[in-house]
């Protein structure tokens, strides 16, 4: 069974172990609002297996949150499940973050390698729109 864990835009909201900045200054908010994978989102244990999860359970006991996940997906499987869960699952574009918000603290090459590695194996129908997304550059 898959490891519940924290992802999407709560991830990249979250202060990660050996990380300098998170992507976006935003508060992850409450517990009870966070994206949790396989909880009307969609998990890619698939994908991963539990490769890029952390363990974010230090820094919550250090802030005083009490939540029943302290595993959250690295900032580069955040971005892929956001990718994963908007363009390829439902063929929509990403809502709410452009890749000039997080490309500074985010390694989008490991990300485009993913992608056209489960491009190549006929894993990802949509790996073009997914790249096309990694690849934008900045408009300011």
């Amino acid at each position: 069974m898959a490891t519940p864990y924290i992802t999407g835009m709560t991830a990249l909201c979250l202060f990660h172990p050996g990380r300098t900045y998170k992507p976006f200054w935003h508060s992850a908010g409450s517990p009870d609002k966070w994206i949790i994978a396989g909880q009307f989102y969609p998990d890619t244990f698939s994908f991963f297996g539990d490769q890029e999860l952390i363990d974010l359970s230090e820094f919550f006991a250090k802030w005083g949150v009490d939540t029943p996940i302290c595993i959250s997906a690295s900032y580069e499987r955040a971005v892929f499940d956001i990718l994963y869960n908007y363009i390829e699952l439902k063929n929509r574009v990403v809502p709410n973050v452009q890749p000039s918000d997080v490309d500074d603290v985010v390694d989008f090459s490991r990300v485009l390698g993913w992608v056209s590695e489960w491009e190549l194996s006929g894993r990802l129908k949509r790996g073009p729109a997914m790249r096309a997304w990694l690849e934008t550059k900045r408009t300011w």
